[in-house]
Parts: structure tokens; C-alpha cells; sequence
């Protein structure tokens, strides 16, 4: 089975200060997959079993941080793995696994959030989620000048991140950690492009101007 959305082909991106200093190909140090993928398209069930082991906790991390909720990224997790085990046949390697799969979390977490658009978001405290989220981040811009952010504040930007409505934080998560470009972006949650540049550089503020204040407390 493909992914549900075509590759969009785009110009260059225009070059972007991400507050959060995570914007990176996420795939720079994967493991190498492709024996136990091969082996999984074959039928060998324990190949996808460890498969599932090697990445439960990455699609759950993905899924929290799109969802904020526990229960649904459970859910979102076990269905991912399912269309892994239905598709994974048709898998032709043109990516990475780990790319295959973080775009089909993605997607079915969009999914998700249009199935249940209308209901009122809700806050949540991130210290109700395991702390994995290294898991799916695990590469830090050490420029505290230019982004404000060292490994010891991480914690701190993802909190102001899963506490942010919707229309911020979703496109925020895609373009900074997820790597997605702006048109990407747009086409993933059905907005123009200029609503998503909009809503971004206001997400990124945000966390800048609250990372400001909380440091600015802890000095006074």
C-alpha cells in the first residue's frame, strides 16, 4: 500500500529559524532495517515482531505529541502497526522504514484529528507522558543565542508545545520536528500556505517569549 499522500515535489524552502532548534533529517542515524523488512515482506512474523519493538515507542511519541492524548496515541499506534502488517508487501524501500512509518503515523494521526475536529481541545500536562520524547527528537542545536534551547530545556519547549491549541501546534510539530515543508504542511491539514507560515512563526514565538519569561523569573 502507498502513503495516503502523494510526495509533494516543492521549489526550495526558504531558510527558517525554528525556535526549537530540532529541525533536521530525523533519519540521520537509523538503524539499518532492511534485513528484518525483507524478512517481515516474506511472511516471517518474528522479523515484524521486532519491528514492532524497534518502533512502538516512536510512533507512540509521534502520536502523543500530534493527539496529547494518551489513549488515542495507543490507538493510533496499534493501527499504524496494523497497515504496516497489511502493507509492508508493497514497501519498496524507496525511503527508509523509519521514514515510511513516521509518514504513516503522520497520516493517520491527520486522520484522527479531522474525525474529531469539532471536539473542544483539550489541556494536558506533559508530565502524564512517559519521558521518551528523546525517542523521536534526539538531536539538539546546542545555539542557545539563536534558539534559546539546550538539552536541559527540551523538556520545557515540548511542554509549551503540548500545551498549545491545535492551529499552532500541529503545524509547528510537522515543520519543526517532523522535517514537512510548508506546502506539505498545507496540504496535510487543508490550509493555506500563508496560514501556515502565519500560524508557525506565532507558535515559535510563543515559545520564545515564554522561555524568556520563565528565565527572566528564575534570575529575578
Amino acid at each position: 500500500m502507498q502513503e495516503k499522500r502523494k510526495t509533494i515535489k516543492t521549489g526550495s524552502e526558504p531558510e527558517n529559524k525554528d525556535i526549537t532548534g530540532l529541525n533536521r533529517n530525523k533519519d540521520s542515524k537509523i538503524p539499518d532495517d532492511r534485513a528484518l523488512v525483507e524478512r517481515a515482506k516474506s511472511g516471517d512474523k518474528s522479523a515484524f515482531e521486532e519491528l514492532v519493538r524497534n518502533y512502538s515507542k516512536y510512533v507512540y511519541t509521534n502520536a502523543f505529541f500530534m493527539l496529547r492524548d494518551t489513549h488515542d496515541a495507543e490507538d493510533i499506534s496499534q493501527e499504524v502497526f496494523v497497515k504496516v502488517y497489511l502493507s509492508i508487501k508493497n514497501f519498496r524501500g524507496i525511503s527508509s522504514f523509519k521514514t515510511w512509518l513516521r509518514k504513516l503515523t503522520i497520516n493517520t494521526c491527520i486522520d484522527k484529528l479531522r474525525v474529531r475536529s469539532k471536539i473542544k481541545d483539550k489541556k494536558l500536562e506533559l508530565e502524564t507522558f512517559e519521558d521518551s520524547y528523546e525517542v523521536v527528537f534526539p538531536s539538539i542545536n546546542h545555539n542557545i543565542e539563536k534558539n534559546f534551547l539546550t538539552r536541559e530545556t527540551l523538556k520545557e519547549v515540548l511542554a509549551i508545545i503540548v500545551q498549545m491549541d491545535q492551529s499552532y501546534r500541529i503545524p509547528l510539530i510537522l515543520r519543526d520536528l517532523q522535517d514537512y515543508s510548508y506546502r506539505e504542511i498545507a496540504y496535510l491539514i487543508n490550509k493555506p500556505i500563508g496560514t501556515v507560515k502565519t500560524n508557525i512563526h506565532r507558535a515559535r514565538k510563543i515559545i520564545k517569549d515564554k522561555l524568556r519569561y520563565e528565565k527572566e523569573k528564575r534570575q529575578a
